[in-house]
């Protein structure tokens, strides 16, 4: 189990970096999970620049591989520190930030029914419009897999939709590339644009009393999956003007 004060490692790479053959993003994955971590993910980047200032544009430079990757995995502060041991030698260049994140939820599947609906939260708050955003926030991070539903939907997607009308100020879904969970099976994308249960994940920020009162909700839709939280500082949050 991962403890409820737990840490967050994040391993900015390229993805045409290699340790031993392989890429060095699966070589940190693979050895997440012989440490047997509770989980990791890798997520593309579109636009990066590093300590090199070479510019790395994902669309442009997908074909020689030279293309950036997060590697996210979540665990206890111990276990982290013993992976982060194991990538003094696998990955010397790059970028690593740990950071400390609450553990709300961390389960397998284990609903194989029908449709169901989520917990709905006080009937003052739905639907209401966040205000303006500035300052103390919190952001809930939602790791689970792409083939997750919720509803016959796509579970992230659901996940952002009812975000959207419950009127939190913002959500947003990423797609991974690979990764495990709390089955130790390593999912990855193929380049035929196949899949098998990629890892998928969902950030959403608001005031803390907002997200307090989303993670019902979101315990009920994620039947197999980890959330985490942690407090955040708003510097800016705007609407884009509109044109005219």
């Amino acid at each position: 189990m991962i403890p409820s004060d737990a840490a967050r490692l994040s391993l900015h790479v390229n993805a045409s970096r290699r340790w031993r053959g392989k890429p060095t993003y699966r070589a940190v994955v693979e050895a997440a999970r012989s440490l047997e971590l509770a989980g990791a993910s890798v997520f593309l980047v579109d636009l990066s620049f590093g300590a090199e200032r070479t510019l790395r544009d994902a669309l442009s430079e997908y074909a020689s591989l030279d293309i950036p990757v997060v590697v996210e995995v979540v665990d206890g502060p111990g276990r982290i520190d013993a992976l982060l041991r194991e990538l003094d030698s696998m990955a010397p260049g790059g970028l690593a930030v740990v950071e400390p994140v609450r553990v709300v939820a961390y389960s397998h599947h284990a609903n194989a029914g029908g449709p169901r609906r989520a917990a709905a939260p006080p009937a003052t708050q739905r639907g209401i419009p966040s205000m303006s955003l500035d300052g103390k926030a919190r952001r809930v991070t939602v790791y689970i897999g792409n083939a997750d539903t919720w509803n016959g939907r796509n579970l992230a997607a659901a996940i952002v939709l009812r975000c959207r009308e419950l009127g939190l100020a913002g959500a947003t879904a990423s797609l991974g590339v690979m990764g495990f969970g709390r089955h130790s099976i390593i999912h990855r994308a193929s380049f035929l644009g196949l899949s098998s249960d990629v890892p998928e994940k969902v950030e959403i920020v608001d005031r803390p009393e907002r997200i307090a009162e989303v993670l019902p909700v979101l315990e009920e839709m994620v039947d197999g999956g980890l959330i985490v939280v942690q407090d955040v500082r708003v510097v800016k949050h705007a609407h884009h003007p509109a044109p005219g």
